[in-house]
This record gives C-alpha cells, sequence and structure tokens, in this order.
C-alpha cells in the first residue's frame, strides 16, 4: 500500500466544500500527499474548475449554495462516466446516497472527516482513475491502430477485431465475432506449421512469422502475424492477441527488388551477378561429376550502327529480340545472361565435345542473323561468340570467363559473324596482357610515366588557348605508349586513381612554369569513369591543384559521356570541381547516343567534336553537315566548340567559316614534351 500511496504524488484534486473549517482542514491532509490541490466554495465554482483543471478525483461536500453536490456530480458525471468522485457528508439520509449511487458515485465520508479514511478514499479512486485511462488509451490504440487486431479465447473463437482487422481482412466484427479462426485460412499451410506455430506459443508465450490467409472475398493475401498469449494470473492462457499486417505490396516490391538484383530489366535474362553465381556452382558441379561445362561470351557485331542510327527504342527491340532468339536455342537447363550494352553469355551444361558446342554456337549465330521487323524497318546484326571450356580451359569462374572473352576478340579480329574456341594462342595473348599488367604496376613504382602535351588553338586569333596533357608509358620492350594502349588495363587493374593523381600533380607544376611566362594559358585533363566515381574523387583532385598553386579558373577537366551518364558519383565530382572554379568539356560529342537531359544538368563550358567527323569533312556533305550543326547546336547551349583530330589546312578553313571556337590537331604539331611545349606557347 506503500508504493500505490506514492503515487499520490501524481494526483490532481478538486476539493469543493462551502464550509472554510472543512475546507482548510482537507487542504491540510491532501495538500502534503498530492501533486496538485484545487479549492472551490461551492457547485457551480466546482463545476467550472472541473472543466478548466480536469483533475483527477473530485472531493465534494453535498449541502451547498447554488449547486449542491450531488447536481455537481452529475453534471461531471454526464461529461465523463470515468470521472471519480468522493462525497463528503455528515447526513445518513438513505435518498442522499441513493441519489449518489444513481449518479455512479461510489466512494463517500463521512463527517467528521478521518484523515486516514479520506487519503485511502482518494489513493483509491486515483488507482481507479488511472486504470480507466489506460483502458481508454488501450481503447483508441484498438480502434485507431494501423494493424489489425485480433483477440480470441483459448479455443480461438473470434472475440473482438478492430476496424484495421475489417479493412485489411474484408470481414465485419458481426460476420467473424464467435467464429472459428480457422475462417481466415488459406489451405496453404501445412498441419505441420500450425502445430510449430502453437508449440512456439506454448513454449515462449508468443510467435510471429510470415502467414497466407484468405480475406471475405476469398482472395489470398501475406500477413505479417504476430500472436501472444494473455494470461489470467493463475497461470492458464485464456486469451490471444494477434497483430495483423497486410505485406502483400512489400513482397511484391520484395520480388521486384529481388528480380532486379537477378535479371536484366530489358530482355528479362539473368544479370551479371545471378550469372557469376550459377557459373560458380556449374564449374564445382562439374568437378564433382566430372563433366564439361562451356561459356559462351556473345557481342553483337552490328549493334552500335543500329542504336546510333535509329536511336535507343530500336536498340531495345533488337536486344530483346535476340534475347529471345537466343533462348530458343539453348536446353531449359541451360542459362542465357546479359553482360551488359550488347553483350551476352551463356552456360551450357554438360557438355559432351566440343563439336556440341559448335552445334550451339551455330544455331545462335544462324537464328541472331535472322531480320528484325520493326516499325517498317528490317534490321539485321550479327553476332561474335568466344568459347571455352572448363574443365580444359580454365578452372575458376575469372580465368574461364576471360579465356572466353579472348576468344570472342579472336572472333571478332577473324571478320566476326563467326564463333572461335580458346586456344593456346589465345594463352598466349592472355600472357601479353599479364605481363603489361606487370610493367604497369612496376612502372608505378619506378615512374616510367610522362606527359606529351597537345595544343589546343583558338580559330579567331590563331593563339593557344589550352595544353591538353597526355599521359605515356615507357615500355622497355614497346618503347613510349600512348594512352589508348595501356589506359584501359590501368583502370581494369585498378591503378588509374593514384596514377591520375600523380599525373595531375605533374601537370599542375608544369603548368605553373608556363604561368610564370605570363601566359594565360589553360590546362586540360582527362579524366575516366573510374576517376570520375572514385570516393572523394572531388576532395583529391582539389587538394593536388592547391598543392601545385595553379588557379582552378585555368584547370579545365575533360571526360567522354559515356563515362558520366547514370554514373551519379561522377556527376556529384563534376558538380563539386565545377563549384571550385573548374571547368568541364564534354570530350567524343556526337559519337554515341547524346542524352538531352543529360546534356542540361552537366556543369560544362565546351564540347570537342570527335575527331571521327573531323576526318569525313573531305568525304561528303553529309559530314559537313552533321559538323556545322554541332557547332551551331554547342552556340545554342552557350558552350564553346572544339574540334579535334584537325590534320589539313582544308579541315582548319571549314571550321573557322563554321564558327567554331577552337581546334586541336597533329595540323599544330603533334604531342610535345613540357619543354616543347613551353618553347611553342612562347612563339
Amino acid at each position: 500500500m506503500d508504493l500505490k500511496r506514492d503515487s499520490l504524488k501524481r494526483a490532481k484534486v478538486l476539493v469543493v466544500e462551502d464550509d472554510p473549517v472543512m475546507r482548510r482542514m482537507i487542504e491540510v491532509i491532501l495538500t502534503p500527499k498530492v501533486r496538485q490541490l484545487v479549492l472551490a466554495e461551492n457547485g457551480q465554482e466546482g463545476l467550472s474548475l472541473w472543466r478548466t483543471e480536469q483533475p483527477d478525483v473530485v472531493v465534494t461536500d453535498i449541502s451547498m449554495p447554488l449547486m449542491n453536490g450531488l447536481e455537481m456530480s452529475a453534471e461531471i458525471h454526464a461529461l465523463d462516466e470515468d470521472s471519480e468522485i468522493i462525497i463528503l457528508s455528515s447526513s445518513n439520509e438513505v435518498s442522499d446516497l441513493a441519489r449518489a449511487m444513481e449518479i455512479g458515485v461510489e466512494r463517500y465520508v463521512f463527517k467528521p472527516v478521518s484523515a486516514k479514511l479520506l487519503l485511502d478514499a482518494v489513493l483509491k479512486c486515483f488507482l481507479s482513475r488511472l486504470r480507466s485511462v489506460e483502458l481508454r488509451l488501450s481503447r483508441m490504440v484498438f480502434e485507431v491502430a494501423n494493424e489489425g487486431i485480433l483477440i480470441t479465447d483459448d479455443r480461438q473463437h473470434v472475440l473482438a477485431v478492430n476496424p484495421a482487422f475489417s479493412q485489411i481482412t474484408g470481414y465485419r466484427p458481426d460476420e467473424i465475432v464467435g467464429k472459428h479462426t480457422r475462417i481466415l485460412s488459406s489451405g496453404l499451410h501445412e498441419a505441420d506449421f500450425y502445430r510449430s506455430m502453437w508449440d512456439s506459443i506454448s513454449s515462449h508465450g508468443r510467435w510471429a512469422g510470415e502467414v497466407t490467409n484468405r480475406r471475405q472475398d476469398g482472395s489470398l493475401y501475406v500477413q505479417w502475424l504476430s500472436i501472444a498469449g494473455v494470461s489470467s494470473g493463475l497461470g492458464n492462457t485464456q486469451q490471444y492477441v494477434g497483430l495483423v499486417s497486410d505485406i502483400s505490396d512489400r513482397k511484391k516490391e520484395e520480388e521486384l527488388i529481388r528480380k532486379l538484383a537477378h535479371f536484366d530489366g530489358l530482355t528479362g535474362l539473368a544479370n551479371r551477378a545471378l550469372f557469376d553465381d550459377r557459373l560458380q556452382r556449374e564449374m564445382a558441379g562439374s568437378k564433382r561429376h566430372n563433366h564439361s561445362i562451356a561459356v559462351l561470351f556473345i557481342d553483337l557485331d552490328c549493334f552500335k550502327h543500329v542504336n546510333d542510327t535509329y536511336g535507343h527504342a530500336v536498340g531495345d527491340v533488337v536486344l530483346k529480340t535476340v534475347a529471345a532468339r537466343m533462348c530458343s536455342c539453348v536446353r531449359q537447363t541451360d542459362m542465357v545472361s546479359r553482360r551488359g550494352g550488347d553483350e551476352f553469355v551463356v552456360i551450357l551444361e554438360e557438355v559432351t565435345s566440343p563439336e556440341m558446342a559448335s552445334l550451339v554456337c551455330t544455331k545462335l549465330i544462324e537464328a541472331i542473323a535472322q531480320p528484325i521487323l520493326f516499325d517498317g524497318h528490317s534490321f539485321v546484326v550479327t553476332a561474335s561468340i568466344g568459347v571455352a571450356m572448363a574443365p580444359d580451359d580454365a578452372e575458376d569462374v575469372e580465368s574461364l570467363l576471360n579465356a572466353a572473352d579472348f576468344a570472342l576478340y579472336e572472333a571478332k579480329g577473324s571478320g566476326r559473324n563467326r564463333y572461335s574456341f580458346f586456344s593456346q594462342e589465345t594463352m598466349r595473348s592472355v600472357n601479353v596482357r599479364m605481363d603489361m599488367e606487370k610493367e604497369l604496376r612496376d612502372g608505378m613504382v619506378n615512374w616510367r610515366y610522362s606527359l606529351h602535351y597537345l595544343p589546343e588553338v583558338c580559330l579567331r586569333t590563331g593563339k593557344v588557348r589550352n595544353v591538353e596533357a597526355l599521359l605515356r608509358f615507357d615500355h622497355p620492350e614497346f618503347g613510349l605508349l600512348d594512352a589508348g594502349r595501356f589506359l584501359e588495363l590501368a583502370e581494369e587493374i585498378g591503378i588509374m586513381p593514384e596514377l591520375g593523381n600523380r599525373a595531375l600533380a605533374q601537370a599542375t607544376s608544369e603548368a605553373a612554369l608556363l604561368s610564370s611566362d605570363k601566359l594565360e594559358i589553360g590546362l586540360v585533363i582527362d579524366l575516366s569513369a573510374r576517376q570520375l566515381a572514385a570516393p572523394s574523387a572531388a576532395k583529391g583532385l582539389l587538394a593536388v591543384l592547391d598543392a601545385a598553386g595553379v588557379p582552378k579558373e585555368r584547370i579545365t577537366f575533360e571526360s567522354a559521356e559515356k563515362s558520366i551518364n547514370g554514373n551519379d558519383e561522377a556527376m556529384k565530382t563534376l558538380y563539386a570541381l565545377a563549384a571550385s572554379g573548374c571547368k568541364f568539356t564534354l570530350d567524343d560529342f556526337g559519337v554515341g547516343y547524346c542524352s538531352f537531359s543529360l546534356l542540361s544538368q552537366l556543369p560544362m563550358t565546351a564540347i570537342k567534336i570527335d575527331r571521327s567527323f573531323v576526318a569525313q569533312l573531305a568525304f561528303g556533305d553529309q559530314y559537313r553537315q552533321l559538323v556545322a550543326a554541332l557547332i551551331a547546336f554547342s552556340q545554342r547551349l552557350g558552350l564553346k566548340s572544339i574540334a579535334e583530330g584537325v590534320e589539313t589546312q582544308a579541315q582548319l578553313d571549314f571550321l573557322k567559316d563554321a564558327g567554331c571556337d577552337y581546334a586541336q590537331g597533329y595540323f599544330f604539331g603533334k604531342p610535345m614534351n613540357f619543354e616543347t611545349i613551353r618553347a611553342y606557347v612562347n612563339q
């Protein structure tokens, strides 16, 4: 009782008493024991204070002027039937007690007031009030909860359901109360499922898991069900409470995410992750059961032309058609996967001989080469296929895929629209690649990389505006190699971020020496996709620029659209660089599909027209019109245009007439080392 009596410290009590002596006595008794005491001199004032103060307990005399205690109590009970009221009375009149009971007042303290009896009465009323509030909150939660709530007896007959349960299942309370919960069963779960559920409830008092149940209209849905037993306090469970959440939409989303994670969104084929997992298991199985498997690396020969000429919508139709044709050429136990772009990979299970793989390759090549009809057009694409077999060609996933990939290169190099098996000659090519990897890594230690510079000339003034830094590698056998012969491999083996930063440091330090000649020469730096997407890429690049002390306004970073498109990290890097004052040029403009959405988002100052267009200026009016259109397009966007690959006076004259801003190419000189470019720009 002492612990309960301490709870009075939280109670607010309203005392309504017209006798000042009695009111003062009650005040002395209650004030030290309760949180707050509110005093009123008559029933009318008491009712007003009850409305504003909302006390937990009311203590009131019966006989008072203006409004007596019973009248006030009746008003209060009409407004709150759970209110707790104690009647103080010196009267033993049965009529007063009967009226009090009729109102709903069940606590009385007779005058003269005993402090103990009054405190006991207030405590009991306050505890009762707390229980009423808790029950009211519970009822409110029951009514407004988003989860369905189901209460059953110990025989699983429904006692009550809340509105959310009715909304989820379609059952109104009058349709399900009193019924056994089996009315909700879908019939999909075995008896063992329910036996395990109830064993868990019996052992641990609760169970939670996914259940497929049936709505009132007969439709099935997946729910998350949590069941807990409610004990009577005597050790036996009398009721069960179930919380029901409809997770059908979440399951659909999970299935969609699973599909997106494992299947290509366009073709529906297995994606890279699912394929690699399957190949890992197939190779392990081939070792256990002593049979061979084949991997076919497939690349479409003419797809880029179709995609560039007719657009992505047509390209997508071609890819989906080719994917369906591939699936029709293999067994159901085999797997066809889209690796990315126009690359596909096939696993052939239990290949008894190379001839068996050859037959499948022939079927694939013939099927893919059939015309594809779409929107009144007929498209023909062919395929090159590289074949590798396990365990003969490789005994692990990566090596097998590399072997098939190198065989694909051999097929393409032999004229395309054919297949090629991995061979020892291909292996020698692999060894050459591995040797190159080693040399590139060793070159990082010994620093066998250097920079050459290509001038970028203003066509209006004839002066050098920028110099583009070009990376070179001094190979011990093949001599000085340009970036095109090693950069892709450097990216693949993961040395590009460090290599790029070291090259940038050298370029900026040399650019600082150019600035000492008081020439406003800018520096152009190419960035690869991996450099742009590297963690904290912008922070690292800007740190190098700060260390060199070159004004950021003189630095232009350059990258191709394919390195940026769909690469959120690359976009963040570009915006961070632009915010610092650096410029950006979109390289190889016009070669691939150029998204207008992407162009509108890029913080660029110039576009660089690809050298392939410049090279064709002398061979047809179509290319001249195209280059002129690209220059005009850049002007409309408020961007500078730069033509690369300029080698003749005729090309230069055309570009000037078309309004091109800048040009670079061998016409102005081949890439030069720093001393040569320094002398060049000083001329």
